[in-house]
């Protein structure tokens, strides 16, 4: 059994893939396996995977139709062996040799069911790369997390308080197929189901204060990077959690936490979206605006509405006035 299988979904990323690939290739930690899903590539991916594979016996390499991220980590899930599970971006890499060696060591010591870490925001340009500690670091992770084991009980209402990325965290792989952990099938998005259903189910979790994971943040044609919205995605996350803790008779305690996040993120991107698809996106978004006040008055929601032409400032201003409003007539 290796220590970590590493998954990769693949999609027309020829430019990335050897930084990518050779950052975990020179890692200390060499008992690993690769899967790498090449979900449909139109450029040289394939080829190059198929490469590395013909040479390194760590390589799985599965090639399918483009069916979007969410579902090539789940096929790579399902077929994984390691006793730890690394989901790797392929535009991205590893900051340094010896991240896997670090991160197995704690987890199989402290017998954990998910380790936490950061992540850096780089700019890659011609000739050297800007490196920040953006969203991705822990610099938004209370203190008392640092140096202990603590579980889902204790991180209630600081969740949204660390990275919800997928490549900060390493997980115990009986820990998510027990617990049905997944990827939702969405276009952009797709770690947010998993990162809510880990830490409210985790019984140990710990954090290393350091960022071990660089992300690249200019690749162009990203959908991250994307000036207009263009993907109803929010509104499948908020619905796709809702589903999620009403399955796990958790509703009650965590309806106001996960709406409070998610519905926001949904409003923040009717002031973003794209012209063209706003009109069909306002009609989705009104649904779970509707369905919130009717079946979860108990937020800022309950006092909120929005036009179809509002501006992500106008939007912004609207849903400060809805959060006093509800915390002064609660």
């Amino acid at each position: 059994m290796p220590k970590i299988s590493v998954i990769i979904p693949c999609y027309n990323v020829e430019n990335y893939l050897d930084k990518c690939i050779e950052s975990i290739l020179t890692q200390t930690l060499s008992d690993i396996e690769i899967i790498c899903i090449n979900d449909g590539s139109e450029d040289n991916s394939l080829e190059l995977l198929n490469n590395y594979a013909s040479s390194d016996k760590r390589f799985t390499i599965i090639n399918k139709k483009n069916e979007g991220v969410g579902i090539a980590r789940n096929t790579g899930l399902a077929i994984a062996k390691g006793e730890y599970i690394y989901f790797v971006d392929p535009d991205d890499w590893i900051e340094n040799n010896e991240v896997f060696e670090k991160i197995y060591t704690k987890a199989k010591n402290e017998n954990l069911d998910m380790l936490i870490f950061g992540g850096y925001s780089c700019r890659v340009g011609k000739n050297k790369i800007q490196t920040s500690k953006g969203g991705y670091s822990l610099k938004y992770v209370p203190k008392k997390y640092f140096n202990r084991i603590f579980s889902y009980k204790d991180v209630k209402n600081d969740i949204f308080k660390f990275p919800s990325t997928t490549w900060t965290k390493l997980y115990n792989r009986d820990f998510l197929t027990q617990n049905n952990i997944i990827f939702q099938e969405i276009p952009v998005g797709q770690d947010q189901l998993p990162f809510f259903h880990s830490m409210i189910t985790a019984q140990k979790i710990a954090v290393i204060n350091e960022c071990m994971y660089c992300y690249r943040k200019n690749r162009p044609n990203s959908a991250m990077t994307a000036k207009k919205r263009k993907s109803f995605s929010p509104l499948y996350v908020i619905k796709g959690i809702e589903e999620l803790l009403i399955k796990t008779g958790q509703l009650e305690e965590y309806k106001v936490i996960f709406i409070d996040k998610y519905f926001s993120k949904a409003t923040s991107w009717l002031g973003k979206f794209d012209k063209k698809l706003k009109p069909q996106y306002y009609i989705e978004y009104n649904k779970t605006l509707e369905h919130l006040k009717r079946d979860y008055p108990v937020g800022w929601w309950k006092y909120f509405t929005a036009n179809e032409n509002d501006s992500y400032m106008q939007l912004k201003t609207k849903r400060l006035c809805a959060k006093m409003k509800y915390k002064i007539l609660k």
